[in-house]
């Protein structure tokens, strides 16, 4: 009789979870969708060119920046691929940019979830945008511009 309802209890405390996931995903998928359609991104990246100045970044880091901190890492990092192939970025560009958006990627979806499972929203976002922040103007003061030229 005990395995019965323990059994009942994680049915229910999982489906309201899913339910609860599901309420915080679907959301954001049709606000990227309305951005997507109006091309939104693109003319919001000139706002983000402060802080890719501070994280030593050309203005043409804004856009992936601005990508894979809303979106996620997977599209970030699409995005990213791309401009590195088609030389927007150099090697070091694109290496300060994998390391923010490995810390802080997906800032909004991944945040929310966090939250959901008990997290506090605030410490979680601006302690995982801080340690990106640090980390990318320490490796950026270490690594010399010239590093991946010579080689």
């Amino acid at each position: 009789m005990e395995f019965q309802h323990i059994i009942q209890e994680s049915v229910v405390r999982s489906a309201s979870m899913l339910f609860l996931l599901a309420a915080i995903i679907l959301p954001i998928m049709i606000f990227l969708e309305y951005v997507t359609h109006y091309n939104l991104l693109k003319r919001l990246s000139s706002h983000f060119r402060p802080l890719t100045r501070c994280l030593t970044l050309p203005p043409e880091a804004a856009f992936p920046l601005l990508i894979g901190l809303f979106i996620g890492i997977f599209y970030g990092a699409a995005v990213i691929i791309e401009y590195g192939n088609r030389g927007i970025l150099e090697k070091r560009d694109l290496l300060l940019l994998g390391i923010f958006m490995a810390l802080c990627h997906s800032i909004i979806e991944d945040n929310l979830i966090f939250a959901a499972l008990g997290a506090n929203l605030f410490v979680l976002f601006f302690v995982r945008l801080a340690l990106a922040f640090i980390a990318t103007r320490a490796v950026a003061f270490f690594l010399p511009k010239h590093f991946f030229r010579s080689r």
